[in-house]
């Protein structure tokens, strides 16, 4: 196995987020003849969100060249092109979140001062690159294992911060990792689109209706028969089609319940 898109699916919540994206991985994974592994144990310990991190240490994954990996809320395009396919790059894929955004320039700073991250250099713009979906060569396996090992050395000692969540995050200390060293090309915002940032752009700037209406279809879906489910959510549904038809992949990052508006899709 040369290549595999990889998941990581460690609890039951994990497990609920991934029954409603995993058909749309099977698809994929079929379209293209890519082997598709959930991994459902951490090879982090309990530095559950640094799995994506450390996967090559997983026996099954060993002899892979190159790995698709996705977050659990990621949806991918039925018609979705072969990320992998004739990609040559020794360095990591990966596109940036801030861009997406529009975050200004005092917003990416105070990300990472928020989440204590080691700056080890000054860099001219910065960006917040978003690590829910990589594209992880094998040559760039030790570079990962030496930023996640940093990051636990400083987590024991003096990682100074306001925010719990910095303790567990990835994120910043990856996406500056990798930024620092130049080891990452980006692949562009069609295989990692920020589903919250789409709709701020093309539908509307205030989520907050969105949301609410998004909350009761995930609390409903459960209690409703599904034709009557999906008759009374039919406008957040088709919604959050249009945003899946606009991606090649679809991340659902932040609030969740939008994810079950995709309920049944390749299906």
């Amino acid at each position: 196995m040369k290549e595999a898109i990889v998941g990581v699916c460690y609890d039951s919540r994990q497990g609920r987020i991934l029954e409603v994206t995993l058909p749309s991985w099977r698809r994929y994974s079929e379209r293209h003849s890519l082997p598709m592994v959930i991994l459902e144990k951490s090879y982090a310990g309990e530095d559950f969100y640094w799995n994506k991190h450390v996967l090559y240490r997983a026996p099954e994954l060993r002899r892979a060249e190159r790995l698709l990996f996705l977050d659990n809320d990621v949806f991918i395009n039925a018609k979705a092109e072969s990320l992998l396919e004739g990609w040559e790059s020794p360095l990591i894929g990966i596109t940036s979140e801030s861009a997406q955004a529009g975050w200004s320039p005092e917003f990416v700073a105070s990300y990472y001062e928020d989440y204590a991250v080691d700056q080890s250099r000054d860099m001219s713009g910065l960006q917040i690159l978003n690590t829910g979906v990589l594209v992880i060569p094998r040559e760039q396996a030790e570079f990962l294992e030496g930023v996640y090992e940093s990051w636990r050395a400083r987590k024991r000692t003096h990682l100074k911060t306001n925010d719990p969540f910095a303790h567990a995050a990835d994120q910043p200390h990856v996406s500056y990792a990798l930024q620092a060293e130049n080891r990452f090309q980006d692949f562009g915002a069609g295989y990692n689109t920020l589903w919250w940032h789409w709709y701020r752009q093309h539908i509307s700037p205030r989520q907050m209706p969105f949301l609410l209406r998004s909350k009761a279809a995930a609390l409903t879906i459960g209690h409703l028969a599904r034709p009557l489910w999906r008759n009374v959510f039919r406008h957040e549904r088709a919604t959050f089609a249009r945003g899946l038809e606009n991606a090649q992949f679809l991340h659902v990052a932040g609030s969740k319940s939008s994810l079950y508006l995709g309920e049944g899709y390749c299906q």
